[in-house]
């Protein structure tokens, strides 16, 4: 493979890199700000736990960080990008390029918020008949950990996508992409989560509690992974988002090649 195939190939990994992670962990993101906001209201969340929180939201920046102010293999950094398509976007900066992108999984986690509050119910009921206190609270910091662990599985799963797809060594795609990985934030929050509640990673839900979160976690995967959802979040951001366009006419074009891309996709998926 000559180099200039190579980079093209992780041009187009980039793309699907960025679309994947871009719902699944922003939208991640989402509902643990949801849950930290109902985690302090329960009695014991002070200096520890308190601690052990704001670890979580320090990887988080870092990762941001990481993201936007990448000295290699940037993905946020305007001024890389070819003529062709920086010239779609007006006079925005890189962490403005940065807060768009990272809009797409606000834009899921409202199109898939039922399944997010269902999954929270089951948690809930589960927690309940162990006797948990604080179960509504406690039960939403788990959906946090549940959805941060399904991004990093998504973050895989996309990896392995791109090897299949793009026939490219796993190395380069973990070098070039592993900055998308929320691995260590969810490393921190179920350190917050046990500090919170201690004894929640060793609590064993009955057979029906187990198979009713297990199905609730099944259907928000499916719903993550749905290319209606990754395409349509993408859209909507888009619409939502003029100020971050040229022109008018730029930011159509751009809805109609998502628009594209989507179609396409579902087609693919329907002859398989």
């Amino acid at each position: 493979m000559t180099y200039e195939e190579t980079v093209k190939r992780l041009g187009n990994a980039a793309a699907v890199m960025k679309l994947i992670t871009g719902v699944a962990n922003n939208a991640a993101w989402r509902c643990a700000l949801e849950a930290h906001d109902r985690a302090r209201h329960c009695p014991n969340y002070r200096q520890g736990v308190k601690r052990a929180f704001r670890e979580c939201f320090r990887a988080l920046h870092e990762y941001e960080r990481r993201l936007i102010y990448a000295s290699e293999n940037r993905m946020f950094h305007l001024a890389d990008m070819s003529d062709r398509v920086r010239k779609k976007y007006g006079p925005i900066s890189d962490r403005e390029y940065y807060d768009f992108w990272a809009a797409t999984g606000q834009e899921a986690y409202q199109r898939t918020e039922p399944l997010i509050t269902s999954l929270q119910n089951k948690y809930k009921l589960s927690l309940e008949r162990e006797g948990v206190a604080e179960a509504y609270n406690v039960a939403w910091v788990m959906v946090a950990m549940a959805a941060l662990d399904l991004a990093v599985n998504m973050y895989r799963r996309a990896i392995d996508e791109c090897i299949t797809g793009y026939q490219l060594p796993r190395k380069m795609l973990e070098s070039v992409f592993g900055q998308f990985s929320l691995h260590d934030v969810a490393d921190r929050w179920r350190k917050a989560l046990i500090a919170l509640c201690p004894g929640t990673d060793h609590i064993t839900p009955s057979d029906l509690d187990e198979r009713n979160i297990e199905l609730g976690l099944e259907q928000l995967c499916q719903a993550w992974a749905d290319p209606t959802v990754l395409y349509n979040s993408a859209m909507d951001t888009v619409a939502e988002y003029q100020e971050i366009f040229r022109t008018k006419g730029e930011q159509k074009k751009s809805l109609r090649e998502i628009a594209e891309v989507r179609d396409e996709t579902m087609k693919e998926l329907e002859n398989e």
